[in-house]
């Protein structure tokens, strides 16, 4: 089978189910029409790759680039304008994360002059988000932590400003969702541009936006996809030797999600080595601009209440807060409650030994490997290791951060076939 043929498969299995399971165009009814559209787009991308009819590749290329778009326009574009305009004709909180909630809020907040890392949440629409936890007492409710803290860096909370100031104008209100959007259309351009192999490409834009295990989350609005933007674009830009736009665009994904930190060894050591192991050029060209662009976003926030901003994006997730993230998910926090170690998901425990003891040495390995062949595929794939077995002996291991990890890995080793020139 040759990727032409694979990326067609690829959008055809996997923009179906996503079609069936959602609404794509906000009417009353079944849109008959554009079902058809998208079904004649998907059998005209199937057979002009089993059977190219068009002689010249790049023309061949270039119509299958079309389909692909107007695929993902119609399907995740669809479905996510939807949600975005039935949540806006029903209720804040219908079919959507909490996450976004708390963005919303935290804006609003900041709007008022306070201080979103300080003020709880009650009364916002967070409140009203249906929370459920593994042992809250028989017929109590429980309480989101989320009320508490509000656990974002700041350029999440930042950066959705500019689409607040437009949309609100112009529609009349505003959703989160509008910023993943954008990262995603942002992030197909780079990865269009990144990979030199475009059959490649096609194949790795139609898993990274419609991969079972993350376009539901992007749907309903996880942060993933806005980290994974920015942490992407940093790549790029030091593949292609732009070393201080890539540092600036580093810190701003540093500054995204806290799931970014863990490859700070990785993009530094790589750049050092670019560098030919300089720590002087390193320092200026690299280091200093994304160290200057995290002082000025997180900086003021420090200055107004650097207790509560260091409670609520590192304690609260870490369980060192009153009110701290429970374990949950999928990992080994799970595993020891489930093995009568851990009595209480509220309670601390010290993953952070488990997280040293384990996740370390494997960080240790990971980036020896980079160094023994300098790549970018190398990059990712050991940044997505380390990441998971850290998650996975942290407090929580949940079903996002699998969709996240799976979007690294394909990342990771198609990023390796384009470098190799497998097609």
């Amino acid at each position: 089978m040759n990727l032409l043929t694979l990326d067609a498969l690829l959008l055809f299995a996997l923009s179906i189910p996503v079609v069936m399971r959602y609404r794509i165009l906000p009417i009353t009814g079944t849109p008959y029409w554009l079902f058809g559209i998208l079904f004649f787009i998907l059998l005209c991308n199937m057979l002009i790759s089993l059977y190219p009819i068009i002689k010249k590749p790049a023309h061949v290329l270039r119509l299958k680039l079309f389909f692909l778009l107007t695929t993902l326009f119609i399907v995740v574009g669809g479905t996510t304008i939807t949600a975005i305009i039935d949540r806006n004709n029903t209720a804040p909180v219908y079919g959507v994360h909490d996450i976004i909630l708390q963005q919303e809020a935290a804006m609003r907040y900041l709007l008022i002059g306070k201080n979103p890392y300080k003020e709880t949440y009650f009364g916002t629409p967070v409140e009203q988000f249906h929370y459920d936890e593994l042992d809250k007492p028989s017929g109590k409710s429980a309480i989101n932590p989320a009320l508490y803290h509000f656990v974002m860096p700041p350029w999440y909370l930042l950066f959705p400003f500019l689409f607040y100031f437009i949309s609100t104008p112009l529609l009349g209100f505003f959703d989160g969702r509008m910023v993943l959007l954008f990262s995603l259309a942002g992030l197909i351009y780079i990865l269009y541009r990144w990979f030199v192999d475009k059959k490649i490409a096609h194949v790795v834009i139609a898993l990274t936006a419609l991969s079972p295990a993350f376009v539901d989350y992007f749907i309903e609005g996880r942060s993933d996809m806005f980290a994974l933007f920015w942490f992407v674009w940093s790549l790029y830009l030091l593949d292609k030797k732009k070393f201080v736009a890539s540092s600036i665009i580093f810190a701003l994904a540093l500054l995204s999600k806290q799931t970014i930190w863990f490859a700070v060894p990785f993009y530094f050591i790589y750049a050092w080595l670019m560098f030919k192991k300089s720590l002087k050029t390193t320092i200026i060209k690299v280091i200093m601009p994304s160290v200057l662009i995290v002082f000025a976003l997180v900086l003021p926030f420090l200055l107004w209440d650097a207790r509560a901003f260091v409670d609520s994006i590192i304690f609260y997730l870490s369980g060192n807060s009153a009110s701290a993230y429970p374990i949950s998910g999928y990992g080994w926090g799970m595993l020891l409650y489930s093995l009568g170690i851990i009595k209480n998901i509220h309670a601390y425990y010290p993953f952070i030994i488990w997280q040293t003891v384990i996740g370390l040495p494997i960080m240790g390995v990971t980036l020896w490997w980079m160094t023994k062949k300098l790549s970018m595929s190398r990059l990712l794939v050991g940044y997505g290791v380390t990441l998971m077995v850290i998650w996975y002996v942290s407090r929580y291991f949940n079903n996002s951060h699998l969709g996240y990890l799976s979007s690294v890995f394909v990342l990771g080793v198609l990023k390796d076939w384009d470098e190799k020139g497998t097609a």
